[in-house]
């Protein structure tokens, strides 16, 4: 019997057009390694290489949709290999043979099988909006952008929670390539963060924007202030996540404390988890990306509910390869709640990886990066070409 899925209510992203029916869904476990000099350390871990799923949605016509699930157990609880068994075993068998109006359609039919796994259910959802502009032939941008989108977005780059001399190197390397926003992993114990920063800035002087990412290092208030405090002689212009996922409520307090920004991350998965801390008034800026929140459909939702809150958003990362990032660059580049030339974005994945994942990969130049072209979101996996 043919199944049809639609998500009501949603006119805003509709576009009068055949509908997409979803002949196959293939899965393939893929693993990128890191440059060594780039591997990531912070208080969540140690990243040193990327073990992810590709997603390829197949439609009637022989057009494909691609999406990646940038999993890591640290961090959502999913592997490539739990994700690749769901796909494989459960969202496959209910999704084959639907028509869908909305890519969104098929997040009601995830979730109702399978509880969180965002970056599973991303990765059908992201590869969804892939086709459905793709079968329009428009760059995906058209069905959902609220504002002409930007060509290049600033990005920040991350320095691991290492020793001195190893932050003051990579610092150097990422400034020499041209990025002017740098993000230093802080908040692991042993390690001098202000002594780190200040060495930094007695290398390059006070033109790189300094950020700070703690990771949800701290349990209490008091110690995540005094931790803050003591960076800001070093002009840091925001602090991300400085309090426990789990505890938005703590958030809130260590805003009302400090003088700069509060980037939230970890705290905000879900839009649930935005109403609260919109509630709470626990953050200044929102880190958005696909893969944590469930789904592209569901940053997007989120975007616009931040943006009528009165919140920036920025793209946050899990290091996704340059196919995960091509959609989070065109969800920034579009969208009204993303002040990229205010607040940067993570879209700097690509000076990570020691080999490039899609056929044609993401340029960062003098530090942004270049959104690409073509319909859907302009990439294609280098394993599954078609």
């Amino acid at each position: 019997m043919k199944k049809s899925l639609e998500r009501p209510g949603d006119a805003k992203t509709r576009i009068n057009a055949a509908a997409i029916k979803i002949a196959r869904i293939h899965a393939v476990v893929t693993t990128h390694p890191l440059r060594e000099e780039r591997i990531v350390v912070s208080h969540a871990g140690r990243h040193s290489e990327s073990t992810f799923l590709i997603v390829v949605v197949e439609d009637q016509d022989g057009l494909h949709g691609y999406g990646e699930a940038a999993t890591t157990l640290l961090w959502s609880g999913e592997s490539a290999q739990t994700a690749k068994w769901m796909v494989d075993s459960v969202i496959a068998p209910q999704l084959t043979g639907a028509t869908l109006d909305h890519p969104g359609a098929a997040l009601a039919v995830m979730d109702k099988a399978i509880h969180g796994n965002p970056f599973t259910k991303s990765a059908i959802d992201t590869a969804l909006w892939d086709l459905w502009a793709k079968r329009r032939g428009v760059p995906a941008w058209k069905l959902f952008g609220d504002r002409e989108p930007v060509r290049s977005i600033p990005t920040r780059a991350s320095i691991g929670a290492y020793p001195l001399e190893k932050t003051v190197m990579i610092a150097r390397e990422f400034w020499t390539a041209g990025v002017r926003i740098l993000k230093f992993k802080v908040g692991v114990s042993g390690l001098d963060d202000a002594g780190r920063l200040r060495s930094v800035r007695e290398e390059l002087g006070d033109e790189p924007v300094f950020t700070v990412d703690y990771n949800g290092a701290f349990r209490n208030a008091a110690d995540a202030v005094r931790s803050i405090e003591s960076l800001l002689p070093l002009k840091i212009a925001l602090a991300e996540q400085p309090t426990h996922r789990e505890r938005i409520g703590l958030m809130a307090e260590v805003r009302k404390q400090v003088e700069i920004p509060i980037l939230a991350d970890e705290s905000i998965f879900t839009p649930d988890h935005l109403a609260e801390a919109l509630d709470l008034d626990a953050f200044d800026i929102l880190s958005l990306y696909p893969g944590k929140n469930g789904g592209f459909t569901r940053s997007l939702e989120m975007a616009r509910t931040a943006f009528k809150a009165d919140k920036p958003c920025v793209i946050g990362s899990n290091l996704e390869t340059d196919l995960g990032q091509a959609a989070m660059a065109w969800l920034a580049a579009a969208s009204a709640a993303f002040p990229v030339r205010q607040f940067a974005c993570d879209l700097a994945s690509s000076l990570y990886y020691a080999q490039p994942s899609v056929t044609q990969p993401l340029i960062v130049r003098n530090g942004e990066i270049i959104v690409p072209d073509g319909p859907g979101f302009g990439v294609t996996p280098v394993m599954v070409q078609s």
